[in-house]
């Protein structure tokens, strides 16, 4: 028997919504307009400082568009996709609809179990080295998704360290960079279904307190540097995503080629954590140009096997971000 269509829409919904987010901010909207869906851009969840260009608010709509396409796959139908369907209409990203039906493989079933495992991870990982045929099938899932998925050598890894050093002392040094993070981090305790639990950022405090009185010290930058420099010089995989252009549609792309590649490496046990601020100043995403040779780059991530996580981050409930009119 054919599955239900609006069953379907919905399970794509619920799996989309467990997507990565920039400080978790979950900046999407879904509505299903009879048998079919739209992705919006949520722009009261814009975060301006952190992310002015709003590259981050896409690509990780992109993310949650592809969690919908491998729920869908896995329900037996073939996905139908627009990207960025009216002009007139920017926040709409993108419209999915039900393509002709099929028969679910094992690795559609298994990737779309992965998304309910995937959780980014903020601690350093173990050390463990992961295998060149690993990084490559990683690779090859981005790739399909029109992103190239570049491992960085010893000397790339150092490069890209010193990179992210800089990048700290510069955001911290900013009183509006602290402010909104300090909006994003999620005290233990407080019931909010957004944001980032701050045990997962490592400040170094003890308690709420001392996290609010330490973001106040702009000095922080340079401890927050060395910490994570100090992860990228020992993760046993850093990559860098990029895309051949550099406008929304090359941003969902490299949304979908991330979680494609997350979903993957969720299978076989490894963990992901984001520096992808750093390219957000113009001399420093440069410097990122320079060091895989092409493309635009969009986004640098370091993987690897890590200790499981004392607090994963929430998600808001589906009626706050999912609408229907039949």
């Amino acid at each position: 028997m054919s599955a239900d269509p609006i069953a379907v829409l919905r399970g794509a919904v619920a799996c989309a919504v467990l997507a990565p987010s920039t400080h978790n901010s979950q900046p999407w909207a879904f509505r299903r307009v009879g048998h079919r869906l739209e992705l919006r851009l949520d722009p009261t969840r814009h975060l301006d400082v952190i992310d002015p260009m709003r590259r981050q608010l896409i690509i990780s709509c992109g993310c949650a568009l592809y969690n919908a396409r491998v729920a869908i796959r896995a329900s037996g139908f073939l996905p139908r996709v627009e990207l960025s369907p009216d002009p007139n209409e920017p926040e709409l990203l993108a419209r999915l609809s039900l393509g002709l039906p099929r028969s679910a493989t094992d690795d559609d079933r298994a990737l779309c179990g992965a998304i309910g495992r995937r959780h980014t991870n903020r601690r350093p990982f173990l050390d463990l080295p992961v295998g060149t045929a690993l990084a490559d099938d990683l690779s090859r899932a981005a790739r399909a998704e029109r992103t190239r998925a570049i491992r960085l050598l010893p000397a790339g890894k150092r490069a890209i360290a010193e990179l992210v050093a800089e990048l700290d002392r510069r955001q911290f040094a900013e009183p509006a960079y602290r402010e909104q993070l300090r909006e994003w981090l999620v005290p233990r305790g407080r019931l909010r279904k957004d944001g980032i639990p701050f045990v997962e950022k490592e400040y170094g405090a003890a308690g709420w307190f001392s996290v609010n009185r330490t973001l106040a010290d702009p000095q922080l930058g340079a401890q927050a540097g060395d910490v994570e420099q100090e992860r990228i010089l020992t993760a046993p995989l850093v990559m860098v995503l990029a895309t051949e252009g550099d406008d929304d549609v090359d941003w969902i792309d490299c949304g979908q080629a991330l979680e494609a590649l997350l979903l993957r490496a969720t299978l076989v046990g490894l963990s992901a954590a984001f520096v992808d601020q750093l390219l957000e100043f113009e001399d420093l995403h440069a410097a990122v140009v320079a060091l895989i040779g092409e493309g635009r780059p969009q986004m640098v991530m370091r993987l690897g096997y890590a200790p499981p996580l004392e607090r994963v981050a929430p998600r808001r409930d589906l009626a706050d971000v999912f609408t229907e009119i039949d």
